[in-house]
Parts: structure tokens; sequence; C-alpha cells
């Protein structure tokens, strides 16, 4: 007979890795399942970095394990810790080395005891009615059946949920399109130096932070070159700035510049076009930035990712779905399980455009575990961009940190109801609540 897990986390991403760490410290039997053979999915295979934000303010907002893991990144070099935002989009920014990341997220595997399943895919449900029992996966050994008394979907994509026949919504209402995908990448051998020089001579080109006087560097701007090259056809990307940032070493950047649009991250003939297409844009992007910026002349590409970021996709229906309203007026949530501070930052699913709203003050909001619980099911919790949320809380609550703080509130929820048999609907909010706060997270608003 198979062995029957506690809790089962599929994907190993942000909010998964975390999940499975969260379960495993609350005394649950843990299988964590991974497409890829390394674990952080969109830090580590997408190369999504820096993460923004661990702060409202000067209130830090997300604690706990994610806390926890860079000050691990920063004992090893790994980081930087937390810098104000340059940029002043957000109010900190985290810079991690991505290798670092991965070699860490091994190590709290191999710590917390947490079985590992690489190289693997989710291709079915196991239910009995309305619960869910586990999962059915495929991979080099063949086909194989999972058991587990709660499974967590933390796929990004709500997989196990679409697989499960729950309820859910593709991206923004109207049209069911999602914000485009991004492929990120490094360059190595940029003069720093000589960006700085021409900022400081060109205040007028670029968004910045007029109170940040650190020496961390982060850019959003060149705008005027950007004009320049569009208008002598050398540019054709939809982006109207160069928008990069300092890396681990002071001649690495990672460039946050391309935008492939319209294309479904769900459908795997759209996915594979949109890698096509992200990596033409990186080279139009590198040639761009080698013929037009002061301080790329001699930089070179370094790195590129395993995957395109996907920024949306599905997005469950559960007990509660959080609205841009929440987000806006900064609601809190009796049932609340973790905090956002991230501006909702919608890129245009079609077009140039960028729509911000809630930059000014950057309003923190509580989110409540019914985000988490799909309607219909039992035994099936979600984490990470895939909650029950509107595109425009999306925007807002898919970032890394929040991503990361959902993570902790899935594994714990999924641990305490297999410590008390039953349902993780059903358990006791302020157990939840307080299991949370001993363990670091940070729930409440003052």
């Amino acid at each position: 007979m198979n062995k029957i897990y506690d809790v089962i986390v599929c994907g190993a991403g942000t909010s998964g890795m975390i999940a499975a760490i969260a379960a495993a410290r609350n005394n649950a039997s843990v299988l964590l399942v991974e497409k890829y053979g390394f674990l952080g999915g969109t830090n580590t295979a997408a190369m999504v970095w820096p993460l923004m934000t661990f702060h409202h303010n000067l209130t830090q907002t997300t604690g706990g394990i994610a806390n926890e893991i860079i000050e691990r990144l920063q004992a090893s070099r790994g980081s930087l810790g937390h810098v104000q935002d340059p940029i002043g989009f957000c109010s900190t920014i985290t810079p991690i080395d991505v290798e670092s990341l991965k070699a860490l997220y091994f190590d709290y595997c191999d710590e917390e005891h947490i079985d590992l399943l690489l190289h693997t895919f989710i291709i079915d449900v196991i239910k009995d009615g309305s619960f869910i029992k586990g999962i059915k996966v495929a991979n080099k050994s063949g086909i194989t059946e999972l058991y587990a008394k709660v499974v967590i979907d933390a796929t990004g994509d709500a997989d196990v949920c679409k697989i499960a026949g729950c309820p859910y919504v593709m991206g923004r209402d109207d049209d069911h399109l999602s914000q485009p995908m991004t492929m990120m990448f490094t360059m190595k051998q940029v003069n720093l130096n000589k960006v700085k020089d021409y900022m400081k001579k060109h205040p007028e080109d670029f968004m910045q932070d007029t109170t940040y006087s650190g020496d961390y560097l982060a850019v959003s701007g060149f705008f005027s070159k950007v004009k320049l090259a569009k208008e002598r056809n050398d540019y054709t990307l939809n982006r109207d700035r160069v928008l990069f940032f300092q890396g681990m070493k002071e001649d690495e950047v990672s460039v946050n510049m391309t935008r492939v649009s319209g294309l479904n991250g769900t459908n795997a003939w759209e996915l594979s076009l949109a890698e096509q297409l992200a990596r033409k844009q990186v080279k139009d992007v590198i040639k761009f930035l080698t013929t037009y910026i002061p301080g790329f002349e001699d930089a070179y590409l370094l790195t590129t990712p395993a995957q395109i970021g996907v920024r949306e996709t599905r997005h469950i229906e559960g007990l509660y779905i959080l609205t841009k309203d929440d987000i806006l007026q900064g609601r809190r949530f009796d049932d609340a399980i973790a905090i956002g501070a991230f501006p909702i930052d919608i890129h245009a699913p079609i077009g140039a455009n960028l729509e911000l709203l809630n930059l000014d003050g950057h309003k923190k909001y509580q989110i409540p575990v019914r985000t988490l619980l799909p309607i219909n099911t039992v035994g099936l919790i979600v984490t990470g961009r895939a909650i029950s949320a509107t595109h425009e809380a999306n925007a807002s609550a898919r970032v890394s940190p929040t991503a990361m703080s959902l993570g902790q509130a899935a594994g714990t929820l999924a641990a305490l109801a297999v410590k008390k048999n039953i349902a993780p609907h059903q358990i006791d909010v302020k157990l939840l609540q307080d299991t949370l706060r001993r363990q670091g997270q940070i729930i409440d608003i003052d």
C-alpha cells in the first residue's frame, strides 16, 4: 500500500516551498512535488527578483519563515537583505542570489525531513465525492497515485483545483486576458558608476525616491533614450522605460523589460510561443541597452531563466474573493492570516499601459484564510498567486513576500487540520492565528 502523507504540497515555488516548511514544523509528514529538478519556482526558475516588499513604510509586514530565509541568505552572502526601494515603487526590495536560494531550499528539505519528488507533473486528483484524497502524478517512473490527508495547490496556476473541478476565473473579468508574461535576465560588466553619473545629470529622465540616499542602484527611466530609439525604429517593445536592478555583484544587473501579451500561461502551445517571443525580445533589449544606455557599452548577457515569468492565470473561487476595494481601503478581516503591502500593479494584458493604484502611501491590508479555501471541495488548500482574488487584487497579492506569507498560512492550516482530524475549513481561526503569530507570521495591522 502507498504511504499516506499528512500533507502533499504541489509545487515547490515561492509559496509552496514555505508551505512545506510550515507544515513540517507543525509536525506533519510532508511530500513536496515539483516539475523541475530544483526548488524555488518563480524566484529561481524565472529569476524574478528582487523580492517586493517585506515592509509597509518602516513597519515590517512579512516575517516568519520568509524573513528567516532572507536572514540565512544574508549570512551566506546570498542576499543584500531588505533595502529601501530607490525607485519608490514600494517600501523595500530584497535582492537575492538565485543559486544561493536553490541551495538553501534543499537544506531546508533535509532539515525539516520533507520528502521530495522532482521532475514530476500532476495529471489527476483522487476524489471521494467532494473530498480530495490525493493526486496522480507522471514522471520517469510512470504514473503513480499519492495519498494525503490534505493537499496544497501551490502550482501558481491552480492546476490541481482545475483538475478537481473547482470553479475558477481566468484573468480579468471582461475578456479573461491575464497580465503579460516577462522574461527576466541578467547582464554583466555594466558600469554602474557611469549609469549613476548620467542619472545625476538628468534626474528628469527617471522615477526615483527623492528620500533615498543608499548605494544600491535600481533604475526606472531613461525615458528619453527609449523615445529616441523608437523614433529611429531601433526599439519596438511595448515598454516606455528601462527597468533594471543591481545584482549581488556591482557589475551585474537584473533586467525587467520584456513583455509578452495576450497569451495564456496555462495553454502549452501559447506558453511555448511566449518562450520563443520572449527570447527574441531579450536579444532586442540587449542590443538597445548596449547601443543607447550609458554604462552598458561593454555589457553582455550572463544568464537567462529556465522559464518565462508568469504574472497571472487562474484565480480560484474561494469562500471569500479578495477585491480591489479591500486593498484600497486597507481592509481588516477577523480571519486574517497574512498582510499585503504592495500597490496594485497592473501591466495591461494588451498594449503598453501600466495601471498603478494604492501607490501613494502603500496601504497595507489583511488577507483572510477564506481566500485559500476553494468552494465545493474539501481537503484542498490553495496558496500563491492563484488564491481567490480579482484581477485587480491579484496584481497586489501576487508578489513574492506576500506569496511566502500565504504559504506559511497554508502549511500551518494543513498541519493543524491533520492534527485535529478535521477539514481545513473547520479549523478554529483563533488557533490558526495564534500558531502563526508564535511562529513569527505577521498578521495584525496596528
